[in-house]
């Protein structure tokens, strides 16, 4: 009987493991630094101005994306989600003085160029990034899961 509630502890505390601190999610060192160029370049070529990036939103951005491969989830709410369920919640946690916002996600795209190219496809994505209020984005990736914040007030 020993042998096996020992067996049992043994089998809980291996499924209880959590990642080690030096193995991280994100896969941010692939952000090329283009990607503000080309959004720029798409919102200029449908007349609107353009946007800064911010490293509030970056890093919002980049902890829903963290969030989403992390658990296994690909949607714009997170229930539970360490930084706030919505959008706005997760905004305003990283700091910003919410005055309009949008998010984009995305999952597959293996460049910034791909994923550009997919939200410029989508309708719903493309109102986003060519939102007239917006004033900065801030785009984050973790694996090939993507997420682009937009905002004026942050």
């Amino acid at each position: 009987m020993k042998k096996i509630v020992s067996v049992l502890a043994l089998c809980a505390l291996a499924a209880c493991q959590t990642t080690p601190a030096s193995t991280q999610v994100s896969n941010t060192a692939s952000l090329t630094g283009n990607f503000m160029a080309d959004l720029n370049a798409f919102r200029a070529s449908q007349g609107r101005g353009p946007v800064q990036q911010s490293a509030k939103l970056r890093r919002a951005a980049q902890l829903h994306a963290d969030d989403m491969v992390a658990r296994g989830y690909f949607s714009h709410q997170s229930p539970g989600g360490p930084n706030g369920d919505t959008m706005s919640e997760r905004m305003i946690a990283g700091g910003c003085r919410l005055q309009a916002g949008a998010e984009n996600i995305a999952q597959g795209q293996t460049s910034e160029a791909a994923v550009l190219t997919a939200w410029q496809n989508s309708s719903g994505h493309r109102r986003n990034m060519l939102g007239a209020s917006y004033t900065e984005f801030g785009l984050g990736r973790t694996k090939n899961t993507w997420v682009l914040l937009f905002s004026s007030g942050c």
